[in-house]
């Protein structure tokens, strides 16, 4: 527990840095109870408790493979999602690709995406885990994709 104390004088808060006893001086100057009437404040304080987050979607703890830029593999790194647009590489890896799409693609699609490292093209089976709009302007989503099976990478530059 925690005790505040309310000068009547100049209305002023002895600890000045805290909202709440700041709320309290003016609701008491707001509600029309007079500064001298107001002895003290008390604000109960919630024991303190852990409390356990899950890991993250997507942290480094559930990662398969070490994810890469792709200027570490090729010159050159393209993405197509077949039957649709192209994709900037964000990161790539064994078991997926991150990608920036110009639209949102609906989690839990099967696609086939077309990979190019320096012009050699790979045709991989995929899974959308997520889409998420990454900027407004113009509007780009972040869209993370998971190869059905495991895909070696060309060798480090």
């Amino acid at each position: 527990m925690t005790r505040f104390q309310v000068s009547a004088g100049e209305g002023s808060v002895d600890n000045g840095d805290d909202l709440d006893s700041l709320f309290a001086q003016l609701e008491a100057e707001l509600g029309g109870t007079p500064l001298s009437s107001v002895e003290s404040v008390v604000v109960n304080e919630p024991e303190p408790t852990e409390i356990e987050v899950p890991e993250a979607a997507g942290s480094p703890d559930q990662r398969e493979a070490p994810r890469l830029l792709p200027e570490q593999l090729a010159r050159e790194v393209r993405v197509t999602v077949r039957g649709a647009a192209e994709a900037k590489a964000i990161n790539v890896s064994e078991t997926g690709v991150l990608a920036e799409t110009t639209s949102r693609l609906r989690p839990g699609t099967v696609v086939e995406l077309i990979l190019t490292f320096d012009g050699v093209r790979r045709m991989l089976r995929a899974t959308i885990v997520r889409s998420m709009v990454h900027s407004l302007n113009p509007t780009t989503f972040r869209t993370a994709f998971k190869f059905e099976e495991r895909t070696t990478l060309p060798e480090r530059k």
